[in-house]
C-alpha cells in the first residue's frame, strides 16, 4: 500500500470515528432531554401582593381570552386562596387554588380549612402539585370551563357572567367553595386591588 492510499484510509477511518462520536452525542443528548423531568418552580414565601398580581395577571388574561372567565376573578381566587402566593401550597407546590389531587402521582398531603355545617374545621387533604403557577392557573381555568367528569357543566354560570360581580356569585351558586362568604371576599379583593382593570 502506497503512502497516498494509507492517507486516504486514515482519512476515511477518522471520518467514521467523528460521525460515530457526533451520532452518540446526539443520542445521549436526546435521551437525557426526554428523560429529564421539568424542574418545579419555587417562589419566595414573602412575595408582596403587588408582585404576586404582576406575576400572574398576564397568565390570567390569556385564560380569560381562551375561556371568557374574567381575569379579575382568576387573580382574586388565586390570591385569596393562596394568601397572595404566600401559603406553602402555593410557593412550594405551585397550587394556587387548593385543587385536590385526583391521582396518587404529583400530590402532597396538607391541612386545609373547610366549612362543614357552618363550622370551620381543619382537615388533612391530598392536593395536586404543579410544576409552575402557569400550570396551576391553566388547570383552574379548565376546571371552570369543562367541569368534572361527573358534572361537566357544573360551573357553566360563570362562563355566561357579564361582569366580575356576576361571575363571583355564579361561583358561589355553583358550589365552587364551601365558604358562604366566598363571593363577597372575591368582590372585596377585586375592588381593593383594582383587579377589574385586567378584564379590559
Amino acid at each position: 500500500m502506497n503512502i497516498k492510499s494509507k492517507k486516504w484510509l486514515w482519512t476515511g477511518i477518522a471520518a467514521i470515528v467523528i460521525a460515530l462520536a457526533v451520532g452518540l452525542g446526539i443520542y445521549f443528548h436526546n435521551s437525557s432531554s426526554q428523560s429529564a423531568k421539568p424542574q418545579r418552580e419555587t417562589h419566595p414565601s414573602k412575595i408582596t401582593v403587588k408582585q404576586f398580581i404582576k406575576t400572574i395577571a398576564p397568565i390570567a388574561q390569556k385564560e380569560q381570552k381562551k375561556y371568557h372567565i374574567p381575569a379579575s376573578i382568576i387573580i382574586a381566587q388565586a390570591g385569596t386562596e393562596s394568601n397572595w402566593g404566600r401559603s406553602k401550597l402555593a410557593y412550594k407546590y405551585n397550587n394556587l387554588f387548593g385543587i385536590k389531587a385526583t391521582s396518587k402521582k404529583n400530590r402532597v398531603r396538607m391541612y386545609t380549612k373547610e366549612n362543614i355545617n357552618g363550622k370551620t374545621v381543619e382537615v388533612k387533604q391530598y392536593f395536586t402539585v404543579y410544576d409552575s403557577w402557569k400550570a396551576s392557573l391553566k388547570a383552574h381555568a379548565e376546571l371552570l370551563a369543562h367541569g368534572t367528569k361527573a358534572k361537566p357543566n357544573v360551573f357553566k354560570d360563570i362562563l355566561n357572567a357579564k361582569n366580575y360581580q356576576e361571575a363571583a356569585w355564579a361561583l358561589q351558586k355553583d358550589g365552587y367553595a364551601t365558604d358562604p362568604n366566598y363571593a363577597n371576599e372575591l368582590i372585596y379583593a377585586i375592588k381593593k386591588f383594582n383587579l377589574d382593570k385586567y378584564d379590559k
